[in-house]
């Protein structure tokens, strides 16, 4: 009697665990996919190769992003955790293709499409000039 309360006090622990993982990855990816893709002025941006990175607790994503002459060449997935099903990397090939990381999802990867769009917007952001006391940027 004891064993059979034990096994279900463990079942109803995962349960509650795994709702709970659940809604807060939801969460996170409904952040994500709320973001404004199209708020970087590409042509704003130095020439370079920029890094980022985005994390929904089990999809998560390390991206490097290669921008020239406010054209984005070349999105490389350095890292990219996933679930079961496939992994949206031939998103990065639509952002290069559209120059923007406003590309519609992957079918049946959406929550791996939204993180990596995520890691690229966070890359190029990291590339915006800052203002800084010494040289104003404005």
């Amino acid at each position: 009697m004891k064993i059979k309360r034990f096994l279900i006090l463990i079942v109803i622990l995962l349960l509650v665990a795994g709702i709970t993982v659940f809604f807060l990855m939801s969460q996170r990816i409904n952040k994500f996919a709320k973001q404004d893709f199209n708020m970087i002025n590409l042509e704003s941006l130095p020439n370079g190769v920029y890094q980022g990175s985005a994390s929904a607790l089990l999809v998560t994503a390390q991206v490097e992003v290669t921008v020239q002459a406010g054209q984005i060449l070349k999105v490389k997935l350095l890292n990219h955790s996933h679930g079961p099903g496939h992994g949206a990397e031939e998103i990065c090939d639509n952002i290069v293709k559209i120059n923007s990381p406003d590309v519609d999802s992957i079918s049946g990867a959406t929550a791996s499409s939204v993180v990596i769009k995520a890691a690229v917007l966070e890359a190029l952001k990291s590339g915006i000039p800052h203002e800084t006391e010494n040289n104003p940027t404005r």
